[in-house]
């Protein structure tokens, strides 16, 4: 017999909503209102293109806003003064950089998406996502074929040296080209894999005192302990191709991330990028920004104490035109916040 979910009852009729969707084109605001609903197993969604029409609809209880990036101000400013408890969505198909920023102060942003210029709204898959980790928090952390909405193709590594780390790096930039993938996205996807391998494998683990093992030195060669060793995972539909590096550390953190990510904007555009990368630890400290830049959307999925889990999606139908100007997506999941404690 075929699986069946149950859909829970709507609320009464007039009774304000818990997740509010601002968005000035009324195209996008109807499509992306759609998702909404059956991302949060229908759950009654306050949509509008004003933003007094929007407050109206809100409860206090508010847990979710989402918003075009020329708003989010606004929505920060009611997360401050009406909604404490929400968590923000925003998206822009313009610069990350402005949203980038607002989400390094303001720790109530969850995901920041941006889409390729001849693409007419963010990725729905992405919205989904986005509001499934803040409506209905798991207490594990994203797999990688979650993304995908039909069956895609999967593998799965446990590298324990430096060898094993590159032999892997050569194996996935293999299986992009199998799939079909353009050279260009093939060289992204060993850049990052390499950058997501490195991090888990050399500045993730540490000692019984907390200290970093290997950090110290990325061009030495290791080899892991049992309890050190991360999954690095593969998938692909045909449209999506994710590369997925877990570690058993949850070290990372949000503060990490989004340092690492506005250090590689102001070096990108810095006439000497040398005062700016920080080598402290043993690296150029512009391995977060090479995975986000390199990227169509970055997902960060942190349980502290745990588990650190980095997914980098690439998206095969970007032509190389568009791939230049298209702005990435950022997606900050750190379980003990979603949760609340």
């Amino acid at each position: 017999m075929a699986r069946r979910e149950i859909i829970p009852e709507p609320p009464n009729a007039g009774e304000p909503a818990t997740i509010g969707v601002l968005e000035r084109n009324r195209t996008v605001l109807a499509r992306a209102a759609r998702i909404v609903r059956a991302a949060s197993a229908m759950l009654a969604v306050a949509v509008d293109d004003e933003p007094a029409g929007l407050r109206a609809q809100l409860s206090p209880e508010t847990r979710l806003l989402i918003c075009h990036g020329d708003d989010l101000d606004l929505a920060l400013e009611w997360c401050a003064t009406k909604y404490p408890a929400a968590r923000v969505v925003t998206w822009s198909a313009g610069p990350m950089d402005p949203l980038i920023d607002a989400a390094q102060r303001h720790p109530q942003v969850t995901s920041v998406l941006g889409w390729a210029s001849f693409q007419s709204m963010p990725r729905p898959w992405e919205i989904a996502l986005a509001v499934r980790h803040v409506i209905a928090a798991k207490h594990e952390p994203l797999h990688v074929t979650e993304l995908f909405s039909g069956g895609p193709v999967a593998t799965k590594y446990k590298p324990r040296t430096s060898d094993e780390r590159d032999a892997i790096t050569a194996e996935l930039a293999r299986l992009a080209e199998r799939i079909g993938a353009p050279a260009r996205i093939t060289a992204k996807i060993s850049e990052v894999a390499h950058e997501l391998l490195m991090n888990a494998m050399y500045d993730a683990p540490v000692n019984h005192y907390g200290e970093p093992r290997y950090a110290h030195d990325r061009r030495a060669t290791v080899a892991l302990d049992d309890h050190e060793v991360p999954t690095a995972r593969f998938a692909t539909d045909g449209n999506l191709i994710a590369v997925q590096v877990a570690d058993p550390f949850g070290r990372l953190t949000r503060g990490h991330v989004l340092t690492g990510i506005r250090r590689g904007q102001r070096a990108a555009s810095a006439a000497d990028p040398n005062g700016i990368i920080d080598a402290s630890q043993g690296g150029a400290g512009l391995g977060l920004w090479k995975i986000y830049a390199g990227s169509a959307a970055t997902i960060v999925d942190i349980i502290p104490g745990h588990t650190t889990s980095v997914t980098a999606v690439f998206d095969l139908d970007v032509g190389p035109r568009e791939v230049r100007t298209m702005p990435p997506s950022l997606h900050l999941f750190d379980r003990r916040e979603l949760d609340g404690a």
